[in-house]
């Protein structure tokens, strides 16, 4: 007696024709025992060698028509679907590819080479760098201080189109007092802070023209300040040596006296009133980067130091100046 398993598997298989009944005597089609009617075209001939695989025996019957139909479906299926998604307007990953890229340069916008990002994002992060490094100088809002020219008026020194500011802002102007800001904020942050200087320019209302506004002008006067050309501003001395600073009505001050007052005018903006360092470092800790001597001191205050924000204050300030300015960091040093 045959495993009820093996029975079971013999009916399934009578399904597709693999394993059927004998047709009767009159050779018609024994009923299907599963789906009911007749089976049709079952034969007892043997596909092959007959070979006895635990009682199954593979014969030579059709396909069940349903199955045929399902091929015919999908070989139409699989031509349209091919034809459509090659050669018409199917989906391809190509298409996808593109149509994510879109959407990508929609939310994040890409400027052009050489070009800015004006987007919420970009201008938040340039007004945290510029209120982080530019603010000494420039002032809050960029209305320009003792150092800086305000960058929110009509007067653009060295170019108003986006590529100049940055290029300006990369490249410094240390013959104005202007650091190289490249190795120090990078491509990314110095573009950020391009950005939002050409929009908060834009929302001063303030145009661009070549008039002279507070002493600035776009072929080379001063600006605030600042010298041009390795003038010295405001009567400091020249790379020459000149006149020690001065007070009020005139009178040479004493030299620690001249010095602060030097300070308070070029180095304050950096290293704060109290010497402790903001933009700048501290010069009244333990530490000297480069070095802590008189001597040494002046060579960073004529020479700044290339690469970080201390630009070289030899033809802003004159060596007067500069000695003035360096006994009195000195004296503060090493009190």
């Amino acid at each position: 007696m045959d495993h009820p398993a093996v029975l079971l598997q013999h009916d399934r298989l009578d399904l597709v024709g693999v394993r059927a009944k004998s047709p009767g005597a009159d050779g018609a089609s024994e009923p299907d025992p599963v789906r009911g009617g007749a089976v049709s075209r079952i034969t007892d001939e043997v596909l092959g060698h007959a070979q006895d695989n635990d009682g199954i025996e593979e014969y030579d019957n059709p396909l069940p028509t349903w199955w045929l139909g399902l091929f015919a479906v999908t070989i139409v299926w699989g031509v349209a679907y091919g034809v459509n998604y090659h050669f018409v307007a199917g989906d391809s990953q190509l298409s996808r590819y593109r149509a994510e890229m879109a959407a990508a340069a929609e939310r994040w916008p890409v400027s052009e080479p050489g070009g800015l990002v004006y987007d919420d994002e970009t201008l938040a992060e340039g007004e945290k760098i510029f209120e982080t490094t530019c603010v000494s100088c420039h002032m809050a809002k960029g209305r320009g201080g003792p150092i800086g020219p305000s960058l929110v008026d009509a007067i653009w020194i060295h170019g108003a189109e986006p590529e100049q500011i940055r290029t300006t802002i990369t490249e410094g102007v240390p013959e104005k007092g202007m650091p190289t800001w490249g190795n120090i904020l990078g491509p990314a942050k110095v573009a950020q802070v391009a950005a939002y200087v050409v929009k908060l320019h834009e929302a001063s209302g303030a145009g661009v023209d070549g008039a002279s506004v507070d002493g600035a002008s776009v072929d080379g006067a001063s600006v605030d300040g600042a010298a041009p050309d390795g003038a010295a501003p405001d009567g400091a001395a020249g790379v020459d040596g000149a006149d020690a600073a001065v007070d009020g009505g005139g009178e040479p001050l004493e030299p620690l006296a001249a010095g602060q007052q030097v300070f308070e005018q070029y180095c304050v903006p950096c290293h704060l009133a109290d010497l402790t360092g903001a933009t700048g470092p501290n010069l009244v800790d333990d530490e000297w980067l480069h070095g802590g001597e008189l001597e040494q001191i002046v060579k960073t205050v004529t020479n700044g130091v290339p690469g970080k924000a201390m630009i070289a204050w030899g033809p802003i300030l004159g060596d007067e100046k500069i000695k003035l300015v360096s006994e009195y960091v000195h004296h503060k040093a090493n009190p």
